[in-house]
């Protein structure tokens, strides 16, 4: 459940970000409120999976903490970098190269064959947004990388019948 509320509430910023603050307000709420939209699904659509064990939760939280923190790192050095290159407009599509990057371990370590998709997919959204015009680099980067979360959030709800399958011990 933890994952879909990440991958939505991610998805409703990359909307926001997409559209830019300046578009109508019925415009930027589509985001969220897809994403709310998801995150309930999800929680009647769940309803019935057991918890997780508190051992396999703590390990859970503790490889999601690494893999946002060591994407935050990137994202802020990535970002300053940019700033004092003066490439401001290419860190929305470099910061879904990073986003779409970190999803591939996670797939590994998860064992959820989906998230190489999505890390694929929302890299390719990046590299794309790089290679278009300046005025729509961040609305193409970022409602293709909200379009993808919310696709990977309802491939997970719809073809995923179980929890993700349990973590490797170490």
């Amino acid at each position: 459940m933890s994952a879909i509320v990440f991958m939505a509430g991610f998805a409703a910023a990359w909307w926001v970000m997409g559209l830019g603050l300046q578009a109508p307000v019925g415009q930027l709420a589509v985001g969220p409120v897809v994403s709310v939209a998801m995150i309930l699904f999800a929680r009647w659509r769940l309803r019935n999976v057991p918890p997780a064990s508190s051992a396999r939760a703590a390990r859970s939280r503790r490889i999601i903490g690494w893999a946002l923190g060591g994407e935050g790192v990137a994202i802020a050095v990535v970002s300053h970098l940019m700033v004092k290159a003066g490439l401001i407009a290419f860190i929305v599509p470099a910061v879904a190269i990073i986003v779409g990057l970190h999803f591939l371990p996670l797939a590994k370590l998860f064992q959820v064959k989906i998230y190489y998709v999505a890390g694929a997919l929302i890299t390719l959204a990046g590299l794309a947004g790089l290679a278009v015009d300046a005025p729509h680099r961040a609305l193409v980067t970022g409602l293709a990388s909200a379009i993808l979360l919310w696709l990977t959030c309802a491939y997970r709800l719809t073809f995923e019948h179980r929890s993700p399958a349990p973590l490797p011990v170490a």
